[in-house]
């Protein structure tokens, strides 16, 4: 549905993107997942618009991932399609021309946790939790976005465990930039998008564009290897990976894909 993706446009220079399914953790459906790349679009090309806000509806998950339910009866074909569609998302937010501040209320899982590790900037309620679970069905996920925020051993530790980072560990290891309470969240994160508003547009794209260049790996490429990796086991189809996802779906139905 349309309303599941919020969008504020109002003050013309700040984009305000809700993802807006609280009864449902704030989960991605692939029309959910259209609707963000059109918006991410749409900004890039805006005369007006200088900084972009994403955050969830609620108090419990900025999101948690992709709606296990809708893809709960998709054989291999239907898996591999909908990554082709979904996984541009995380470069599109990491490569949009304006920075984007991801405004972390609750819960970040899965493809929730991407999102958050793609944009510029992450400001979180002190309630927010992060989890990348691709390790838990057999995949790699943030590989080429985690390493850059929170250095490569923590990164490791992160995607190889699929542990939960708590709000505090996130604040301790660069993973938040800033910890608010709830209430606190959203002017937090539009103070800042205000402050980044205000300068010179095109000065605040070459910064962006340039420190993303400066890394030894360019996020087109690291990306693509990543994205490769996944299309390759999802090519092979391999009853091992069939089983290992299946386990994860009947283990815990509430973490996302």
């Amino acid at each position: 549905m349309s309303d599941d993706v919020g969008l504020d446009t109002s003050d013309g220079a700040i984009w305000a993107i809700t993802l807006n399914r609280p009864q449902a953790m704030n989960a991605i459906t692939m029309s959910m997942a259209a609707r963000l790349q059109e918006i991410l679009a749409d900004a890039a090309t805006d005369k007006n618009a200088r900084c972009l806000i994403i955050t969830g509806a609620g108090e419990e998950a900025f999101s948690a991932g992709f709606d296990i339910k809708e893809m709960a009866d998709f054989d291999t074909n239907a898996m591999r399609n909908a990554f082709v569609q979904r996984d541009p998302l995380f470069r599109a937010i990491a490569l949009h021309p304006l920075p984007v501040i991801a405004a972390v209320n609750g819960k970040a899982f899965g493809a929730g946790a991407l999102m958050a590790a793609a944009s510029d900037f992450r400001i979180a309620s002190n309630k927010a939790e992060f989890k990348v679970t691709a390790i838990n069905y057999g995949s790699a996920n943030a590989t080429w976005s985690l390493p850059s925020i929170v250095g490569p051993t923590t990164a490791k530790q992160i995607l190889m465990t699929g542990k939960t980072v708590t709000a505090s560990e996130g604040l301790s290891n660069g993973l938040f930039d800033q910890l608010v309470e709830p209430c606190n969240l959203l002017e937090s994160a539009r103070q800042l998008a205000i402050s980044i508003a205000e300068k010179p547009k095109e000065a605040v794209k070459a910064v962006k564009t340039l420190v993303r260049n400066a890394q030894q790996l360019t996020v087109a490429d690291a990306w693509q290897a990543e994205h490769d990796h996944v299309l390759s086991q999802l090519d092979d189809g391999s009853q091992r990976g069939d089983e290992v996802f299946a386990k994860f779906l009947g283990k815990d139905k509430t973490d996302p894909a």
